[in-house]
């Protein structure tokens, strides 16, 4: 196994993908310990009504340090929707609302109230500030939850399971087309009845909002060439 292991990196280091990966760990390292970084962390120099106004929670203080680190050059900002939940919610703090890990509609009473206070808050700051021709935020997760709502387990709480045949993404700014609601689903959202898309036709459109040229390939460590995007198309309402 050592012998392969090194067979590996001499590979790496002839295709010259181990020395771009010191430099990409470099870059990024500069970047952690730059001023400019330190600086967008320090959420203590943004006017205190203006912290309030995101709720002074992770979730709305997350959102505020995100659009920070935009301002500080930052191109790419990914946060995570946590919110800790009561012990009759189920304590957990991401949204995989089986019924073993939470009771789903407590869950959304103590995280709606949060969401909806932030979210808000950012999109407002953001067109304030003119950026949001230029920033795009997108909520989502990876795929949808179940259309029935029911007790799989011992703890009798309701919840959803997995759902891949149908989901919701939120998107705001960006320079896209807003105030509208793309595609439907049958009446108890099982599957798309209206306008189906898939993941790729969202990424096709965002990187043609941003200059990505999708035909562009990238090659793997064992020389494959891997385009950005295999299929998908952009959405033309947002555009």
């Amino acid at each position: 196994m050592l012998s392969q292991f090194d067979t590996f990196r001499r590979e790496l280091d002839k295709s010259g993908s181990m020395s771009a990966l010191d430099k990409f760990n470099n870059r990024a390292l500069a970047m952690l310990t730059s001023d400019r970084t330190s600086k967008a962390f320090d959420l203590s120099a943004e006017p205190e009504a203006l912290r309030d106004e995101y709720g002074r929670t992770t979730w709305g203080q997350g959102l505020l340090l995100a659009r920070r680190l935009v301002e500080s050059g930052v191109r790419l900002v990914q946060l995570q929707a946590s919110f800790r939940l009561s012990k009759k919610a189920g304590r957990t703090s991401n949204w995989d609302d089986h019924s073993v890990n939470a009771d789903i509609f407590q869950a959304y009473r103590e995280r709606m109230p949060v969401f909806d206070q932030a979210v808000p808050a950012l999109i407002n700051d953001l067109q304030r500030r003119g950026l949001d021709q230029n920033v795009l935020f997108i909520f989502c997760g990876e795929f949808g939850r179940t259309p029935l709502v029911r007790n799989q387990d011992k703890s009798k709480r309701p919840g959803r399971d997995h759902w891949c045949r149908a989901m919701s993404i939120f998107l705001a700014g960006g320079g896209l087309k807003m105030g509208q609601a793309i595609g439907a689903t049958n009446a108890k959202g099982e599957h798309p009845v209206d306008r189906v898309m898939n993941s790729n036709d969202l990424l096709a459109t965002i990187y043609q909002k941003f200059g990505i040229d999708t035909h562009q390939a990238y090659y793997d460590n064992t020389g494959r060439p891997i385009p950005i995007l295999t299929d998908g198309k952009p959405i033309p309402e947002l555009l």
